[in-house]
């Protein structure tokens, strides 16, 4: 079994927000961090390679300066980490977003035992369209909102919250899911972690 997760470097919410003369966030002058619901989404697969010992890639799309962003997630536990990174890339939608990202996964590989993990929705955009339009490129079954997953062989059971409850939904692989806040806690780096990433 394998695990992808894909992650956003996004503005510090709680920090300054800057703005630009004409209007648009400058995001060079701001702090960033992780996407929250992108942080579960490493939880989930961090859990998974504590059950399974799977490996764990997380890819990013993004400037130079979110390779910190990804020593974090080594240093937490992941395997590897890939940036994808391009001045041509500034300013892309999100159907731009998910077709590099696509592609970034398509180059990394994705086997009939890969799941791939992404937040529900990124808080600077607020789309949700990412993970998605990433199953719909990869010809991927996807399940959205998943609060519980439980790895079963080559078939994953998750839970689907709806607004009065949630769905229970089984999943063969390779699949995508997107997470919520409600899955999991996520986990601090550890001191070994943090070495070893640098």
């Amino acid at each position: 079994m394998k695990a992808i997760v894909c992650v956003k470097q996004v503005p510090d919410t709680s920090g300054k927000v800057a703005v630009k003369a004409d209007g648009t966030m400058d995001r060079a002058s701001m702090a960033t961090i992780t996407n929250p619901d992108d942080m579960n989404a490493i939880e989930a697969a961090l859990k998974l390679k504590d059950e399974t010992g799977c490996e764990v890639t997380v890819v990013s799309m993004g400037p130079p300066p979110a390779e910190g962003m990804l020593r974090e997630l080594l240093a937490m536990g992941a395997d590897k980490a890939v940036l994808v990174s391009g001045r041509e890339f500034g300013g892309s939608d999100t159907y731009a977003t998910s077709q590099i990202l696509a592609a970034a996964l398509k180059k990394i590989g994705v086997d009939d035992e890969t799941i791939v993990f992404c937040g529900r929705q990124a808080i600077d955009g607020d789309t949700a369209q990412v993970g998605p339009q990433i199953a719909e490129k990869l010809n991927l079954p996807q399940v959205t909102y998943v609060s519980e997953i439980k790895a079963e062989g080559k078939k994953i059971t998750v839970q689907r919250m709806l607004e009065d409850g949630y769905m229970t939904i089984e999943v063969a692989l390779p699949c995508l899911l997107t997470c919520i806040k409600e899955l999991n806690e996520p986990r601090y780096m550890s001191v070994g972690g943090i070495v070893e990433a640098y």
